[in-house]
């Protein structure tokens, strides 16, 4: 059955038509323009279904079909696309009016700049905090390369490691610089990243797994760059895997059997805690073919485990934040997430009650709740004995020297720990101790323990101590570690009845 239409109606429908749709293209009507475009778009659909609905459908049917052919076969073309050019202009819009939004706890998201590198030498790292802000959050790979700017600029290039990410369906963006020394690369990292709001607010990079053996200048700059992060008001997050994170020996062995590796301290280093690229020069990317990017624990379904927090202090909430996001994904949906936190062994029940209120009024269903009384006890003493050893390297055994050789011996060797320093900091020293025997005790067998990073005063505490207590901290345990540290400001709101 066919409508018949007055001319008059049509005429005043085209006519209406012909005004709408040049309007959309004057900048002068910059933010009529949408809805003029697309009121004009509904009534040509529209007349089009009124004057002959048949052949309608028969267009509309034409034009999806041809739509879903060119999405599916992505044909190589050497003309623009009008969907990028739009996309572009509605993703600048967006990012423009978040200048005019003023930020809100509501609103807090963990926005991420993420030390690793070339991404796919530490495919955990990216798999890791690819898992939490997939769909909710910024996520920025840096990488600092090391070395003449002449010599380093093709090194630069990031297509290889876009290609890298999108292959392993992390959702991130990749920046590269090239500077003198890892920490100024990272100071740059931290303050040029980003783009109006959506700017990181989290720090993270990998744990230094060969401090011992390398060069203490090397030790120096890890602990300034996370004192660095603190300082430009970061929130701070370092993994450790009991098998490391840096991937890029045994990737570059695979692709070229006599690959060797650089004995200059400073590259050394950049090697393993997760911040600058390989020593020899990234390897492409495009070498490593999915059949051998390596799969990590993070792209595994995780079942009867538990994420494990241990909430020592308040930071802000970005300890309980970041394990919560984690168990809303799919692959950890099924995981039990258990709060551990210190009390008294008289009152367990009533901190247990009230502990469980607060995570309730955060909106965190977080209902395992376990009180740790023996928390403060006193360390066994074949652990502080290992505590000793490990620290004795780095003692400046100043108890019998002159005031002028102390002196000298401290401006030279800063990451050297005096005795006097050893006894500030003894209580400290058991506790992370005894917090690492809490942790083999409880945690043996979770899927993630998350744990409140201890925070060294700058000028207060040698490096090599401070490295020293993240070690003991996180030792001999077979789970990944997240340390973690908020910088006291809130990222969770409470729910007020």
């Amino acid at each position: 059955m066919r409508v018949k239409i007055p001319q008059y109606l049509v005429n005043g429908m085209a006519v209406l038509i012909l005004f709408l749709v040049p309007l959309g293209w004057r900048p002068s009507f910059k933010y009529y323009s949408k809805w003029a475009s697309l009121f004009g778009s509904v009534v040509s659909v529209i007349i089009m279904f009124l004057l002959a609905w048949e052949s309608a459908l028969i267009a509309i049917g034409i034009v999806i079909f041809l739509l879903g052919y060119v999405l599916y076969k992505k044909p190589e073309a050497n003309w623009g696309s009008s969907v990028q050019a739009g996309s572009y202009n509605m993703a600048l819009s967006y990012c423009v009016g978040l200048n005019q939004v003023e930020e809100h706890i509501k609103n807090f998201r963990p926005q991420c700049l993420v030390l690793t590198g070339p991404p796919n030498f530490r495919p955990a790292l990216v798999d890791f905090v690819g898992t939490f802000t997939k769909n909710q959050s910024l996520m920025i790979c840096g990488n600092v390369i090391i070395g003449p700017r002449k010599q380093k600029l093709q090194e630069l290039n990031p297509s290889g490691h876009i290609r890298w990410l999108n292959k392993r369906k992390i959702r991130a963006f990749y920046t590269g610089l090239i500077a003198d020394d890892l920490r100024s690369g990272v100071q740059m990292l931290i303050q040029a990243s980003g783009l109006g709001q959506l700017r990181p607010n989290i720090l993270v990079l990998g744990y230094m797994k060969n401090w011992q053996t390398s060069h203490p200048k090397n030790i120096e700059s890890y602990v300034a760059m996370l004192h660095d992060g603190f300082d430009f008001n970061f929130g701070l997050c370092v993994l450790r895997m009991k098998e490391g994170l840096n991937m890029s020996r045994v990737m570059q062995a695979h692709i070229n059997p006599v690959f060797q590796q650089s004995e200059e301290p400073e590259l050394k280093s950049a090697g393993e805690n997760g911040a600058n690229c390989n020593p020899q020069g990234t390897l492409d990317p495009e070498a490593v073919t999915v059949e051998q990017q390596a799969s990590t624990i993070f792209q595994i379904k995780q079942e009867k485990k538990t994420i494990d927090i241990y909430w020592l202090f308040d930071d802000g909430g970005l300890t309980l934040l970041i394990p919560y996001l984690l168990s809303r994904k799919k692959r950890w949906e099924k995981v039990k997430i258990r709060v551990f936190v210190g009390g008294q062994i008289n009152r367990m029940d009533e901190e247990r009650k009230a502990m469980i209120a607060l995570l309730s009024k955060f909106r965190i269903g977080f209902h395992e709740v376990h009180v740790l009384p023996d928390i403060n006890q006193k360390p066994r003493p074949e652990q502080v004995k290992r505590f000793e050893t490990l620290i004795a390297p780095y003692m400046l055994n100043d108890g019998f020297k002159d005031e002028v050789v102390v002196n000298e011996m401290r401006r030279d060797c800063p990451w050297k720990i005096s005795d006097e320093e050893i006894k500030k900091n003894r209580a400290k020293s058991l506790r992370q101790i005894r917090l690492n025997e809490v942790l083999l005790d409880y945690s043996r067998d979770a899927a993630l323990i998350v744990i409140t990073m201890p925070v060294a005063r700058k000028g207060k505490c040698p490096s090599s101590l401070y490295m020293a207590w993240l070690e003991t901290l996180s030792q001999d345990l077979r789970p990944p570690v997240l340390l973690t540290r908020g910088n006291q400001k809130n990222v969770l709101t409470m729910y007020c009845q």
